[in-house]
């Protein structure tokens, strides 16, 4: 009995055509298969030049004159990671960086943006007779250092152990000079 009580109401009390469409002049709500034109876009040309690509920021390094995006890239940085970016601020340069930077090297140093851990690279091209242990560590910091050709590349942070801790770091620099 509900149900054909429902059913009832829904058609309309039986008088046909209560849900037909009307021919009125009424705008509908309802969907149209004929396409309508939407407001978008001036089709005029603009005569001002479009935007060029903005410069990616970039940090100086701390001593030296390679730029620190050439040392080691934004992505590497992230794959290294990705709570680290750069500063000005390298605190004491630990060991062999040290040098570097007194030789006339490039540092560039990376704080963790929420703690004081920091990655510290230098690298020292056309090396002359430099010379660095390949791993020592300085002040809680590990520092490891390798030689690309006529480069000497090191690396600093805390979360150098030992030599292969660093190693993926050094090799990136690496190839980034190359």
């Amino acid at each position: 009995m509900v149900v054909a009580a429902t059913a009832l109401a829904l058609t309309g009390c039986g008088e046909p055509g209560v849900l037909a469409p009307t021919d009125s002049a009424e705008p509908s709500t309802s969907a149209s298969s004929e396409p309508t034109q939407q407001p978008g876009a001036s089709e005029t040309p603009d005569d001002s030049p479009a935007p060029s690509g903005s410069a990616q920021p970039t940090t100086p390094p701390v001593a030296g004159d390679l730029a620190c995006a050439d040392v080691f890239t934004a992505a590497q940085l992230y794959d290294f990671n990705p709570n680290f970016a750069p500063t000005t601020d390298a605190g004491d340069l630990p060991g062999v960086i040290a040098d570097i930077a007194d030789a006339g090297g490039t540092v560039c140093a990376y704080q963790h943006v929420t703690g004081s851990d920091r990655l510290v690279i230098g690298v020292l091209q056309g090396m002359g007779n430099f010379s660095a242990p390949e791993f020592e560590t300085v002040g809680g910091e590990g520092v490891a250092t390798s030689t690309n050709g006529s480069a000497v590349v090191s690396a600093a942070s805390i979360y150098f152990a030992e030599l292969r801790d660093a190693q993926p770091v050094l090799d990136e620099v690496a190839g980034n000079l190359d």
